[in-house]
């Protein structure tokens, strides 16, 4: 029912509007995106991959739909669209309104790094969020595909940008050496950064370490074949024409499989973080999550664009290394 992918197939998004007809229109009216031109469809295409990244591939049942459609942050919702097609009228309002709330975020999350290094945190996120990648080349997408109306489109801003810095500190302590004299600054930035994301959004700090472990468990359970396909085609990057000639079958089957393997992979995480773990080699048992908690890892995985299994894909390909 609902599709995906960060853009919505034509036929899904019919199927969408055809099965939520009336209530749209009234999210459509509340959110009032007619101010910045959004048009119905492209409304909807987004309330579309919102309720995708939260049912999964799940039919809901329409209270169920009903209810997480009016919890959403609707006007920033529509915002967002207007913002997602470059909307002059929408980018002067984004900066005139947001600009300086990520400029104090950006602050308060570098702390002793310094203005300069908090205005380039802001800048660059500013620059992703226009459809620039971070190194300033062109993307296909906005950073904003990843927003789903779930928070207050601050909230999620903010939430992003502390991601960011704390990614950008943790990719410098795995490529410089910890002897040198900025050790001590690196360490210090990180545990800085770390406590604004911790303020921020305290679900995901804790959330998320779950999730990691739990798609490391599911994938280590696979079957090796399984992992290696996973590894060609997402950390190799190999095309499926490409996996298809090498494994001498039809394109069409390596596609299936890969689909086939992401729904086991998502069945088995969802089942690992419900059931939680007992106590063993001295750490303590950890409870099962909630559903709701199950949603939220998930929806955390996606919405800002940042979760990257390669390491963990790599890791994991066929022992001994041999599948990478």
């Amino acid at each position: 029912m609902f599709p995906m992918s960060p853009e919505t197939s034509i036929s899904g998004l019919v199927e969408f509007l055809i099965a939520h007809a009336p209530l749209l229109e009234s999210l459509f009216v509340r959110s009032k995106a007619a101010r910045w031109n959004v048009s119905y469809e492209e409304f909807a295409a987004a309330l579309c991959r919102s309720a995708s990244r939260h049912f999964g591939a799940g039919h809901p049942a329409a209270d169920e739909a009903e209810s997480y459609f009016r919890a959403l942050h609707l006007e920033d919702l529509a915002f967002a669209c207007a913002l997602r097609r470059g909307s002059e009228a929408a980018w002067e309002q984004f900066v005139a309104d947001y600009r300086p709330v990520l400029q104090a975020a950006a602050r308060a999350i570098v702390g002793a790094a310094g203005e300069a290094r908090g205005r380039e945190l802001a800048d660059s996120l500013f620059a992703e969020l226009y459809g620039l990648d971070r190194s300033g080349g062109a993307r296909k997408h906005s950073l904003l595909d990843y927003f789903h109306g779930r928070s207050k489109l601050a909230t999620w801003l903010r939430t992003v940008l502390a991601q960011r810095h704390v990614d950008v500190l943790r990719a410098s302590q795995r490529t410089e050496s910890l002897d040198d004299e900025n050790a001590p600054h690196r360490a210090a930035g990180l545990e800085s950064a770390n406590t604004a994301f911790e303020k921020i959004d305290p679900d995901r700090v804790r959330l998320l370490p779950r999730l990691f472990e739990a798609i490391s468990e599911a994938l280590a359970a696979l079957p090796a074949s399984d992992r290696l396909l996973l590894s060609l085609y997402y950390v190799q990057q190999l095309t499926l024409a490409q996996i298809a000639r090498m494994r001498g079958v039809h394109e069409a089957t390596v596609s299936r499989r890969l689909q086939n393997i992401r729904l086991e992979l998502r069945h088995s995480v969802e089942s690992v973080l419900a059931r939680g773990s007992a106590a063993q080699n001295g750490r303590p048992a950890v409870k099962g999550l909630s559903p709701m908690e199950i949603r939220r890892c998930l929806d955390y995985a996606v919405e800002d664009g940042s979760f990257d299994l390669t390491a963990t894909l790599a890791e994991k390909a066929l022992p001994g290394g041999e599948g990478k």
